[in-house]
């Protein structure tokens, strides 16, 4: 595997997305009921499980043959992508708000016609 840093890289990242997600969920468990933090060792348990979870993940996908295959297949799909220039994504970028500002309108002026139109009927 050629791609091993980025492959590394990713599981890495993706560890430390769970470290965050759990360190976030049991600090937000700790505020809204306030006995959990009378457990004896809470700061411990705050602080040590979503380590414990970042790594067993990291060493999940490590281990994992399966895994590590499908991201070296999906890198190296990746590195065949012909990626646009950036005067090619401006004018896109361009092209895009002007429909969205063009459809926008048009949808705004079908909804105060409408407005009107039912109005008058209901007033009548």
């Amino acid at each position: 595997m050629d791609n091993r840093k980025i492959i590394v890289g990713f599981q890495l990242l993706a560890s430390a997305i769970l470290w965050f997600l759990s360190r976030s969920m049991i600090e937000w468990s700790f505020l809204k009921f306030y006995q959990l933090r009378r457990i004896p060792g809470a700061i411990g348990i705050r602080e040590g499980v979503p380590v414990v979870l970042a790594l067993v993940l990291f060493v999940v996908l490590y281990k994992r043959r399966r895994v590590n295959e499908v991201l070296d297949e999906v890198v190296s799909e990746l590195r065949k992508v012909s990626w646009p220039s950036m005067a090619d994504v401006k004018k896109s970028t361009v092209v895009v708000i002007l429909c969205i500002v063009f459809a926008s309108g048009i949808l705004a002026s079908f909804d105060f016609l409408w407005g009107k139109v039912i109005g008058f009927l209901l007033h009548s």
